[in-house]
């Protein structure tokens, strides 16, 4: 009777340690999870107070950006100026403490006159797409310039002069990063990373903010964008 009595607490031991572990192991996973969550969250809020006030500041200057956004040889946006920038943010809810859901950021870059563009016929539909993803607009309605189309073999559409970069910083809290994707950044066309939020600070913002005002000729280092090349006029 002894005997398994001892083997009993024995048992008991060895399943209340084992308990205990996971115990700690689960505890150790929540405050990695609260750490990774509020990573996450501070870098947004980072993000929105520098894009705010340089949003700000651009506005007021609305500098010429010595940059050129072409689509061919012959079809350029240049010269741009910038023009009526934007950044807001959104929370997942209405409580004080939600967390950040993302920041956007846009900004219209202007030139002075509309843009000219040729292209075959062959390749209308995706001129079409094209345009469409890149935010363009066209002057002629594209559905009648199809439907009333010539025996040429060219068709030539006039841009307005104007168009959107954007930016969108997600916040990723089930992976602990904040997905951006980002249109007519680094020339036309869709770009995307998965940044690391400690990334999100004061040098990686200047970098960005100098190579939108057209300071810098590249993106910063460690950005890691990948474009979308499914697409491309």
């Amino acid at each position: 009777m002894s005997q398994s009595k001892n083997e009993m607490s024995g048992l008991l031991a060895e399943l209340a340690s084992e308990a205990t572990q996971k115990l700690e192991a689960q505890r150790a996973q929540q405050q990695d999870r609260h750490t990774m969550t509020q990573n996450v969250n501070a870098a947004l809020e980072r993000t929105f107070q520098f894009f705010n006030l340089f949003t700000k500041h651009l506005n007021a200057l609305e500098p010429d950006i010595p940059r050129i956004y072409a689509l061919d040889g012959k079809a350029q946006f240049s010269p741009l100026k910038w023009k009526s920038g934007l950044v807001e943010y959104r929370k997942q809810s209405l409580a004080d403490n939600a967390l950040m859901d993302h920041v956007f950021f846009q900004v219209r870059l202007t030139v002075p006159g509309p843009v000219s563009v040729n292209r075959r016929w062959e390749v209308f539909d995706e001129f079409k797409k094209d345009v469409q993803s890149f935010g363009l607009k066209t002057k002629e309605d594209l559905h009648e310039l199809w439907r009333n189309r010539t025996q040429k073999a060219t068709f030539q559409v006039t841009l307005e002069p104007e168009f959107l970069i954007c930016m969108r910083f997600q916040g990723n809290y089930a992976e602990g990063c904040v997905d951006l994707v980002c249109n007519n950044l680094d020339g036309f066309g869709e770009m995307k990373a998965k940044l690391n939020p400690k990334l999100l600070q004061g040098g990686m913002f200047d970098d960005i903010g100098r190579f939108l005002m057209g300071r810098a000729s590249t993106l910063p280092q460690g950005l890691d964008l990948t474009r979308d090349f499914s697409r491309n006029i």
